[in-house]
């Protein structure tokens, strides 16, 4: 009885370390090609089978499946059940299979829409008892259970809330009874969004009938710093004169023989100072501060101011 060849299929044969070359030189393209004769080619081969060639081709399947994994060792075994979930996972990734309660993790980044295998359709039907659109088939109660969740019908907004629905500009937004002003701070002041300056207010008031200017200004300086007043100018305004009152007595006794009064260059002065305190708290400007910016090289004027 001749000897049966066996086919070159193995491994180590010269034909295998060919198609390995030739597989490995490939480009994409080329392989897309390959693959893709291949699944012709075998959907051809299936299509002719017969039931009982495709039964027959099914066992040995099955048989050499069996006989692969129980030749496996544990690590060969972990190994293959990783690749295959990995390619499952990579698969359903591909399809969209995993869409199944993706509504609760939705992902705005994805374009839900443009997926072939996803109709989103439209909210044609209305609850019968809250009117709120719905999906055709949606789940029943899931926007007030049926009729038994009230909601309350909605308010328009409070003034001056709705005053500041309209503006369409950055300049609308400063616009005010038809005047334009120069800050947002300003014209939230307007509108009374923000909260006044009475406690601050209170405590300069207080604070000036028994404390000296110069604990008056330390004073303004730790609430310009902390506080953060929503008028810092007004407050500058109504006490600038309790703020400089020991400035205007050192005048007075330099100058026995002359009437002075408040001068811009005194208010400058205690400005220098307040500012100097402002520096040493919180690092900022009285310019930053809405307050205004005193002039460093009127020192001389001061005098001669005094003198006049």
């Amino acid at each position: 009885m001749p000897v049966k060849k066996r086919a070159s299929l193995g491994r180590s044969t010269s034909a295998a370390r060919r198609m390995a070359a030739t597989r490995a030189a490939e480009d994409s393209e080329d392989t897309r090609i390959r693959l893709d004769g291949q699944r012709a080619r075998q959907a051809a081969s299936r299509a002719a089978e017969s039931p009982e060639q495709r039964q027959g081709r099914r066992e040995e399947d099955r048989a050499r499946h069996a006989a692969t994994r129980g030749a496996e060792d544990p690590i060969q075994r972990r190994t293959r059940s990783e690749d295959q979930r990995r390619r499952q996972a990579a698969s359903r990734a591909a399809q969209w299979t995993f869409m199944e309660g993706e509504a609760f993790r939705y992902d705005p980044a994805n374009n839900y829409d443009t997926h072939p295998q996803l109709y989103i359709g439209q909210m044609s039907d209305v609850c019968p008892y809250c009117n709120a659109l719905k999906w055709h088939a949606e789940t029943r109660g899931m926007c007030c259970s049926g009729g038994k969740v009230k909601l309350p019908e909605l308010q328009p907004p409070p003034e001056p809330l709705k005053s500041l629905i309209g503006p369409t500009s950055f300049e609308a937004l400063r616009t005010v009874n038809g005047q334009i002003c120069a800050t947002f701070r300003e014209a939230c002041q307007l509108h009374g969004l923000l909260e006044d300056d009475q406690q601050w207010d209170a405590t300069m008031s207080e604070a000036a009938a028994a404390q000296s200017p110069a604990r008056l200004r330390n004073l303004l300086a730790l609430i310009l710093v902390v506080c953060g007043p929503s008028n810092p100018k007004q407050l500058w305004e109504s006490y600038k004169e309790s703020l400089t009152e020991d400035i205007l007595r050192n005048a007075r006794r330099q100058n026995p023989g002359m009437n002075l009064d408040y001068t811009p260059d005194m208010f400058n002065q205690a400005l220098i100072i307040i500012e100097n305190k402002v520096l040493e708290m919180g690092g900022k400007e009285l310019e930053k501060l809405e307050l205004p910016t005193p002039q460093r090289n009127s020192g001389d004027r001061l005098n001669s101011a005094m003198l006049r």
